[in-house]
């Protein structure tokens, strides 16, 4: 559980910002939307940058608290505080709004990185034994969904609690704050220490830790497999508050939707764990992949169905992304672990991988909302003040429409062949 609480912090500032961060911008500052669009995506495009890095100095760090304690800890102080002036910003609207929200969410994704990339890493540390490294997946899993679902419903709710909208996000940012500071400094005290000792990896550059990723093909595949993922369910975070506003009429309908495929997530992710150890982490892999498609394709009928239905498929959804969560991070630990035996002790190159990883992650958390966001300027999306709410064009309406259903779909297409492969690899098979 320590190691798992980590996970608060991550499902907190992978989904709030996707979830609101653009409508603060569109709608309570009046940026416009190709604006507010740079505004998210620029510094998640720096996180692809950063994140390597910061992988390879982790693995490189030694002393008396061991590789990975120091960034956890101080990316996670830097991340709260950052996460607190993003969301309170000074200046009432426009451009200035915008350039204050992009500084401070430049400084949120940089000190997101110093934790994320070696909080992923000592997983495969914690365990040598692959089937210990899964059942702390599905904890982490677990934690994860239990942040989405209190983050993703209370921060809504905190917006509309204070008197005006900008008060409310002020006070939603400073309460999740707290929240993010407390998971990333109970994780970090869970890392191992008394590493100093140990030999030092020799230092290695970008091209290099590239060159160790291609050379490792079920790391190719579950890479592949964790951008597309990431990228879906950011766009489907991005439009979610649009279509609970233009589609369904109700701006606060996006605390149901998200209970509706969190609450799945917590009672499923056990059950794939099961599941995993007859089907094998692949194909497990892949039926929750194909469960997520399925759900997110049928809510293109939600204009015509009942409201009860589309909370359905929304569930389905939920289902799917419990396994995805659970079984890429337990193969990943796999791919680190059999790695750092090759290399022996002390030589473990698992941040080089999961430097890579979570820049994956970022820029596909950031270039959903962002391909949205585009989406809705190309369809001609009238940004509104809080004081004020435009009426759309037809266009923008089908664009929230397809940005919460079929586009997460077909982005998750190349997913299910890389699921699909790997399921085939011998890392795949049954028993574990």
């Amino acid at each position: 559980m320590r190691y798992a609480v980590g996970a608060f912090a991550t499902g907190t500032f992978g989904t709030v910002p996707g979830l609101l961060l653009l409508y603060y911008l569109t709608d309570t500052l009046a940026v416009p939307a190709a604006v507010a669009s740079v505004v998210v995506f620029l510094p998640k495009a720096w996180d692809v940058f950063l994140n390597p890095w910061v992988g390879r100095r982790s693995d490189r760090t030694r002393g008396r608290f061991g590789p990975r304690l120091p960034w956890m800890a101080g990316g996670g102080v830097a991340l709260s505080a950052g996460f607190v002036l993003m969301f309170a910003a000074p200046t009432p609207k426009g451009l200035p709004s915008a350039v204050w929200v992009g500084v401070a969410f430049f400084c949120c994704a940089s000190a997101y990185a110093a934790f994320q990339v070696p909080y992923t890493a000592v997983l495969a540390e914690l365990a040598d034994d692959p089937a210990v490294r899964t059942r702390l997946a599905t904890w982490r899993t677990v934690c994860y969904g239990t942040a989405i679902l209190l983050a993703g419903g209370a921060a809504p709710l905190l917006v509309h609690a204070a008197g005006s909208e900008r008060v409310g996000y002020a006070l939603m940012g400073g309460v999740l704050g707290l929240v993010l500071l407390t998971g990333t400094l109970a994780a970090a005290s869970n890392a191992p220490r008394g590493t100093g000792a140990r030999a030092r990896p020799t230092s290695m550059t970008f091209r290099q830790q590239a060159a160790v990723a291609r050379a490792s093909r079920p790391f190719r595949r579950l890479l592949g497999v964790h951008l597309a993922q990431t990228l879906a369910t950011g766009i489907m975070l991005g439009s979610a508050q649009y279509f609970a506003t233009y589609r369904l009429h109700d701006a606060k309908a996006t605390t149901a939707l998200f209970g509706c495929l969190i609450l799945p997530l917590l009672l499923t992710a056990p059950v794939w764990h099961v599941a995993g150890r007859r089907l094998g982490p692949g194909r497990g892999l892949l039926a929750s992949i194909c469960l997520f498609v399925a759900g997110s394709s049928l809510l293109l009928a939600s204009p015509v169905v009942p409201r009860l239905l589309v909370y359905g498929c929304v569930a389905v959804c939920g289902v799917g992304y419990a396994g995805m969560q659970t079984f890429a991070v337990a193969m990943l630990s796999d791919v680190i672990a059999e790695d750092a035996r090759e290399q022996g002790e002390g030589h473990s190159r698992g941040g080089a991988f999961t430097g890579l990883w979570t820049a994956a992650e970022v820029i596909g958390a950031g270039a959903g909302p962002a391909l949205f966001s585009g989406l809705l300027a190309v369809t001609g999306f009238v940004s509104s003040s809080a004081a004020h709410r435009a009426t759309q064009p037809g266009a923008a309406l089908t664009a929230i429409l397809l940005g919460v259903s079929l586009l997460p779909a077909l982005v998750l297409v190349p997913a299910v062949v890389c699921a699909a492969r790997l399921a085939r690899d011998r890392g795949a098979r049954p028993g574990r």
